[in-house]
């Protein structure tokens, strides 16, 4: 494993944590399980007449000079979608502002500017009227996923790094090795790196939750594991032994990967596997995550409503890889294999 040695920053944004069910699940630093967040179907169906409200005081975005409702975008295709579901469409896309910046609703702005982000935008928002939102939370998800004044940064200096680390798209991810929600994405999160190969950048955030009392030890073995060029080897014999994390395990797991023994021991007690994953920890402490896993997609928190699965996951990034000018990858498309760093 070679470590990025370039100070970077990964732009991310201060969005609701992941979901509780299924891959979007996570765990808390009280090791509880939150309460699902995704919308209930019948809940929704009973709101969908709401209008999704402006945010930090917006006014309502439809053109006083120009009260037509937009109800059409040429190339867009709404056939797959219901009656009730295209009127929810074009109510929330005549009623949420532009999230390009312009000022203009979402509507008009796919419709008259040929934006290249309102049009992924639109696109999303129909893929998220289908999953059953009502209108108030597709307005939130919409500029959860595409504003730009919600992005914040976050410094990656030194985390370790699967595929390209030039990559025009990044995923950061927070964990810890004895949450289950984690082990339950580790696998999903490798296929997804197989598929996207050179475009997709994976780094690796450390935050053991104080309610695991073997997440710390964990952690501090895989950096110790890292100065012997080992970390995502040894990353993912954790999660793939997540019930065996006793010292005794950790060890045994170090002479699987055939490291010198003496080393890995004093690294994992030593002050840079402390450092490490104190920083990790901290720096997401400060961009308030209290759960795991928690992910960023090129700057972007994953929504908790939006289940944290593969399908979902390779959406956002074809979708980005679209925003970023290098395309997506086309439905069945042969993975491509993703050299470890």
């Amino acid at each position: 494993m070679k470590r990025a040695r370039a100070s970077f920053v990964a732009t991310l944004s201060a969005v609701a944590l992941l979901g509780a069910t299924g891959l979007g699940a996570s765990c808390n630093r009280n090791n509880t399980t939150p309460p699902n967040v995704q919308q209930d179907p019948a809940r929704n169906n009973t709101q969908n007449g709401t209008s999704a409200r402006p945010q930090n005081g917006e006014q309502n975005p439809q053109n006083t000079a120009n009260a037509d409702r937009v109800t059409e975008v040429a190339g867009f295709d709404t056939a797959s979608l219901s009656t009730a579901e295209r009127d929810l469409l074009w109510n929330v896309a005549n009623d949420v502002l532009s999230p390009c910046g312009d000022p203009h609703s979402l509507a008009v702005c796919a419709r008259d500017r040929l934006c290249s982000t309102c049009r992924p935008a639109l696109r999303f928002l129909s893929r998220r009227v289908q999953d059953g939102f009502d209108a108030e939370r597709l307005g939130e998800l919409v500029r959860a996923r595409f504003a730009r004044d919600v992005v914040q940064r976050i410094n990656i200096d030194g985390a370790p790094v699967r595929g390209n680390a030039a990559a025009g798209v990044t995923l950061v991810e927070f964990s810890d090795y004895e949450c289950p929600h984690c082990a339950g994405v580790a696998p999903v999160l490798r296929d997804i790196e197989r598929e996207f190969g050179e475009r997709l950048k994976v780094v690796h955030m450390h935050f053991p939750l104080s309610g695991h009392i073997h997440a710390m030890p964990a952690s501090r073995a895989a950096v110790a594991a890292g100065r012997q060029g080992k970390f995502w080897e040894y990353h993912d014999l954790l999660f793939a032994n997540q019930s065996a994390l006793e010292t005794a395990n950790l060890e045994q797991y170090a002479q699987r990967l055939n490291l010198d023994l003496a080393r890995f021991r004093a690294d994992s007690a030593g002050p840079e596997s402390e450092g490490r994953v104190g920083s990790d920890r901290r720096e997401g402490e400060r961009l308030q995550i209290d759960g795991t896993p928690a992910i960023f997609i090129n700057g972007r928190r994953w929504p908790s409503a939006l289940q944290l699965d593969r399908a979902q996951i390779r959406e956002w990034i074809n979708d980005e890889l679209e925003l970023v000018g290098q395309g997506g990858s086309p439905a069945g498309a042969a993975p491509a294999a993703a050299p470890a760093h």
